[in-house]
């Protein structure tokens, strides 16, 4: 891929060029599936905002996870499985706004990276939004789809931590929601 990559680039005029470089830095910064940011492209986004923060406010981050995904799979295959997280992914970007990233991880793993400045103050808050937003049944390959996400958030000061601790840390979170978000629901 890569060669034919090159080749590609050879063969292009000056002007040709800046447009395959856009849309070679798109491919490898996109998830291809829902058309979301990857892992890639959130790690150069935290990392660039730990660059430019001029002041001392929390970068922060939202682990989601979508809520009895292995059961939609298993029960109408992975087709539609992949359609929920188009869904899913299509209203996430619905409900960000500047400062926050939309991202698919991998698999039914999601995050919303928080540049904003206020990070620290909203991140809870971004969280029980989001989960209210992405709630309730959808229509997804014409089966009644019943969505519903555990949200954890963390927040770090962006001279402290690594982006891995920060995932780290909204795991453990968005597993504490999980048990009893599920109790309430049943």
């Amino acid at each position: 891929m890569l060669a034919e990559l090159a080749l590609g680039a050879t063969t292009l005029s000056t002007s040709g060029l800046g447009v395959w470089a856009h849309r070679l830095w798109h491919r490898l910064h996109t998830d291809p599936l829902t058309g979301l940011a990857n892992r890639a492209r959130m790690h150069r986004a935290f990392h660039r905002a730990r660059r430019l923060r001029r002041s001392n406010s929390p970068l922060g981050v939202l682990l989601i996870d979508v809520d009895r995904f292995k059961h939609v799979n298993d029960t109408h295959g992975h087709r539609t499985g992949d359609a929920v997280l188009c869904t899913i992914a299509t209203e996430l970007q619905a409900a960000t706004g500047p400062g926050e990233l939309p991202v698919r991880l991998h698999g039914d793993e999601l995050a919303v990276l928080l540049t904003r400045t206020d990070a620290g103050e909203v991140a809870e808050k971004r969280a029980a939004e989001i989960r209210r937003t992405v709630r309730g049944t959808r229509v997804i390959d014409g089966h009644p789809i019943e969505l519903s996400l555990s949200v954890g958030a963390a927040t770090t000061c962006p001279n402290s931590g690594e982006l891995s601790d920060l995932l780290a840390l909204a795991d453990q979170r968005m597993y504490q929601t999980k048990p009893s978000r599920k109790a309430v629901t049943r």
